[in-house]
């Protein structure tokens, strides 16, 4: 089977207070649909953020409706999306009903990733374990309607490890559990050292054993794609399956533009999670990368959405999975309306090299200048010959190294100290003695003013 893995198509955002609806619209309509009947794709899988908030503008809408029908009735091309964190899962799945009669499967809800879809091929059944992006508690529900969750696990370690140690994600719901456990029989409570009913392992000694419920527990994002990922495997057997999943994997390279799902390290999920998957399509990072092995992968998204992501090449990734269960995979390059251009120099080259501007006029510029003197008015006098410039950093004067040995404090510096202070701040240079004579005059004036 031939798949076209993708992800993170953003519809609707907003870059710098320019729309880049056309710029996703010319991609889709000149790239993505050839595509499909060039490589005769079997299957689209979209592996998150269709749009790039919640209440997408009415531009992204049409858009993605547009996708959906030339799929369904002029491509005839099944696809399976699900929602990520940007995306309202219940307006994404919106008419799923009707589209899945078409072969079109729109997943925006926990319960929705508990069955698979299946395909035929000439090999047999390919099934896609396809789960949204949502709230852990839905995800924990869903599982246990299935009686996933509800598993004893063995518990092998001290309960001082188990506070001590950030890898240990289950707290309990209730502190009169361990009333009457004393620390010498309290254990690992970590979710990861349990198989199911039918084959629970032996950990630790006899006299130690203690099974506990996990439903007691609160999940962690880390443990609901656990339980889900085991879930899938027992369902799966013999079967070649596909993971759609939109979550930070451990490991992955992050860009500016990608909204952080939790705090700190807590909304990781360890690559072990899809490592019995045929393969793994993931959404969330915007750079194009393997993780750990090429079968887990980020397609990366549709198009540079933010100037850090510079260098990186887009693509759609093509996945091909043979009969046994191996996958091969290929990378198209993905090229934009415009290009995304990082430029470095001082203000006055750049406003006088007429190739330079030639050469990007349409494209989305970022400057970052060298000059440590102020620049007046630099934006307006940049976008003259970069019409599309975004945005100007000030790299050089943030560089400037200020000798503060004996400085006075700023509080301790009367009116004319101050801007002489500043004025070889900004011009690089201190204040001339005709400068200091006429600024004497200004400060005397001054005074006399306020005090009449």
């Amino acid at each position: 089977m031939r798949i076209l893995h993708t992800a993170d198509w953003h519809l609707g955002r907003l870059f710098y207070n320019e729309h880049l609806t056309t710029d996703q619209a010319h991609i889709l309509d000149h790239q993505f649909f050839p595509l499909l009947k060039e490589e005769q794709i079997d299957l689209v899988v979209l592996s998150g953020d269709v749009f790039d908030r919640s209440v997408p503008p009415i531009e992204a809408i049409e858009l993605w409706d547009s996708v959906l029908h030339r799929l369904a009735f002029s491509e005839n091309i099944p696809m399976v999306a699900i929602s990520g964190n940007h995306d309202s899962g219940p307006r994404l799945a919106m008419g799923h009903s009707a589209w899945e009669t078409h072969g079109i499967h729109l997943l925006g809800h926990a319960h929705q990733g508990i069955n698979p879809i299946s395909f035929q091929d000439a090999y047999g059944q390919l099934d896609v374990w396809a789960l949204p992006y949502g709230e852990v508690r839905d995800m924990q529900s869903a599982l246990n309607r299935q009686g996933v969750g509800n598993e004893k696990i063995e518990i092998t370690e001290h309960i001082e490890s188990v506070k001590a140690s950030k890898k240990h994600r289950t707290q309990c719901e209730s502190a009169d559990l361990f009333a009457s456990l004393s620390n010498e029989d309290i254990v690992n409570l970590d979710n990861s050292s349990y198989k199911g009913n039918d084959e629970i392992s032996v950990v630790g000694t006899a006299e130690c054993a203690l099974g506990v419920d996990t439903n007691k527990y609160n999940w962690t994002i880390a443990d609901a794609y656990e339980h889900w990922s085991y879930y899938a495997k027992r369902c799966s057997k013999g079967h070649r399956s596909l993971c759609m999943a939109h979550a930070f994997v451990a490991g992955g390279a992050e860009s500016e533009s990608e909204r952080p799902l939790l705090v700190g390290g807590s909304g990781q999920v360890p690559t072990t999670v899809f490592k019995d998957f045929t393969y793994t399509a993931l959404g969330h990072l915007h750079r194009p990368q393997r993780i750990g092995v090429d079968h887990i992968r980020y397609s990366g998204s549709l198009l540079t959405y933010s100037f850090d992501e510079v260098g990186y090449s887009k693509s759609f990734t093509i996945v091909d999975i043979d009969g046994k269960g191996a996958t091969t995979i290929s990378e198209i390059p993905i090229v934009g309306r415009r290009q995304f251009v990082s430029l470095t120099g001082y203000f006055d080259d750049l406003l006088a090299d007429e190739s330079l501007h030639t050469r990007h006029h349409n494209d989305y510029v970022e400057v970052r200048l060298l000059d440590t003197a102020p620049v007046v008015d630099g934006m307006r006098r940049l976008r003259k010959v970069f019409p599309y410039c975004m945005r100007l950093e000030l790299v050089g004067r943030m560089e400037v190294v200020r000798d503060t040995t004996g400085a006075k404090r700023f509080k301790e510096l009367n009116e004319k100290d101050l801007f002489a202070q500043f004025a070889k701040e900004a011009r690089n240079e201190e204040l001339s003695q005709e400068e200091l004579e006429y600024m004497e005059g200004l400060w005397h004036r001054v005074l006399r003013e306020e005090e009449a």
